[in-house]
């Protein structure tokens, strides 16, 4: 009987032990709890504010991007001199190199503030004077200049607070640029000999 009584207190002792550990654990559980709330909590305005910023480089990277692209497709339409409409040649102006570019500003999808308040500028890098691309020289070299100045203009384009995280209040680019104008060629009515 002793063997059954020493079984019996062994096997109380185990379940004693048990219970006692399974209340260290639930105590324990009961000091941590609400903990993975107060470092979300603490972490959360921290992550928010990083993706935020990250959101808005990512938008200006965007918007340079598309301003290089209409700066580069003026200027190609700017190095013609001449354009094929409807059969007849048209002589680009800086006029019209401006509407290009403000075309290509609306059909990538720029708000209407930022296109109506762009300053687009052609502008003569040559020794030879000239206000129009139509009248250039071959090979004369031009600038082609776009920027989005601060205001209205600049922020239509802003998604959140990047002038407060970068210090950016306008976005200008340009692209340099030859012109392609035909030589002109005289030819002699007179024959050599």
């Amino acid at each position: 009987m002793d063997y059954l009584t020493d079984e019996n207190q062994q096997a109380s002792m185990r379940y004693a032990s048990r219970m006692f550990a399974l209340r260290r654990a639930r105590r324990r559980g009961s000091e941590r709890r609400g903990i993975a709330a107060v470092e979300a909590g603490l972490c959360m305005p921290i992550l928010l504010l990083f993706m935020l910023g990250m959101w808005e480089v990512g938008r200006m990277v965007q918007v340079e991007q598309i301003l290089v692209n209409a700066a580069r497709e003026g200027a190609r339409i700017a190095a013609e001199g001449q354009l094929t409409v409807n059969g007849s040649n048209v002589p680009v102006t800086v006029t019209l190199v401006q509407q290009y570019v403000r075309d290509y500003l609306t059909a990538a999808g720029l708000p209407a503030a930022a296109i109506s308040g762009a300053q687009i500028q052609v502008i003569n890098k040559s020794g030879n004077s000239w206000s129009d691309p139509c009248n250039a020289k071959p090979m004369d070299k031009f600038q082609l200049s776009i920027t989005i100045p601060p205001g209205t203009a600049y922020s239509s384009l802003k998604w959140g607070v990047v002038s407060t995280i970068t210090g950016m209040n306008q976005i200008s680019v340009s692209v340099n640029w030859v012109s392609l104008n035909d030589s002109e060629v005289n030819v002699s009515t007179q024959l050599p000999y």
